[in-house]
């Protein structure tokens, strides 16, 4: 079993049954649930090249210490932290399409994905590169394959353009924006056990690929201080950031008066 990173946040299972419950709903009309995450990074991105994707998403989840506390969000969530806990809740999921990265890894996302559920799941892939499929070739696919959980692993800004095209020939289910997870679920013990805890996941990504990012969390965030301000304005529009800090609220019965 491969990154079964534990619940760090008391909002983390919270969140995960407000999803569960949301799919449940949006599928008896014929919709799957749209989550995206941000970070200090890849907010930029969003921001900037598709602010159209990111208003239609149900759900905006704050993924990163330093854009929650720019943000003034009160609590983080992601992709990696989310995935395998709702693989484990909801036995609904028996087939994956993921988007990103090599086009040939089905077989072994398959394998770690049905070690993270402890049953049987299928995963289909479409590559992220050259072969990345677009419009209605895209939605042809998604037709084709009905997934019951969507994972789109692009650079920020076209994950969550692809993310809504390829969502809109889903019947139900759920469809995320997952950023690198589709590479770190692939590698045993990618996050340490004391990096959950400590809040220190950055870290490890900083030591195992610095050439990669060192900029990410010097040069852009510091930037990221300065266009603070811009960033809660306009998330202020999202309806989907909201709903984020809703559904991470503890109480069910406060959840669902909010």
């Amino acid at each position: 079993m491969t990154l079964v990173p534990p619940a760090t946040e008391s909002a983390l299972g919270a969140f995960v049954d407000a999803l569960v419950e949301k799919r449940r709903i949006l599928s008896e009309s014929g919709l799957p649930v749209r989550v995206a995450w941000l970070n200090h990074y890849s907010i930029r991105l969003a921001v900037d090249d598709a602010p159209e994707a990111l208003a239609e998403m149900d759900v905006c989840g704050v993924d990163g210490q330093l854009l929650k506390w720019l943000l003034r969000h009160p609590v983080r969530t992601s992709a990696d932290l989310v995935v395998p806990v709702l693989l484990r809740c909801d036995d609904t999921i028996r087939t994956v399409l993921a988007i990103g990265g090599p086009g040939d890894r089905a077989a072994a996302l398959s394998e770690a994905f049905s070690g993270l559920a402890e049953r049987p799941v299928a995963v289909h892939c479409i590559d992220g590169f050259d072969g990345l499929l677009r419009g209605d070739a895209l939605r042809r696919a998604v037709t084709e394959v009905q997934p019951d959980l969507l994972l789109v692993g692009l650079g920020a800004g076209l994950q969550e353009q692809v993310l809504v095209e390829a969502s809109t020939a889903m019947a139900r289910g759920y469809a995320l924006t997952c950023g690198g997870f589709l590479d770190q679920v692939l590698q045993t013990g990618y996050y340490p056990d004391w990096a959950y805890p400590l809040r220190l996941n950055w870290l490890v990504r900083l030591v195992r690929e610095p050439r990669r990012l060192w900029r990410r969390y010097t040069v852009q965030a510091f930037s990221a201080l300065l266009r603070a301000r811009v960033w809660r304005r306009f998330m202020l529009g999202v309806p989907g950031l909201v709903m984020h800090a809703q559904m991470c609220l503890l109480d069910g019965a406060t959840r669902d008066r909010a």
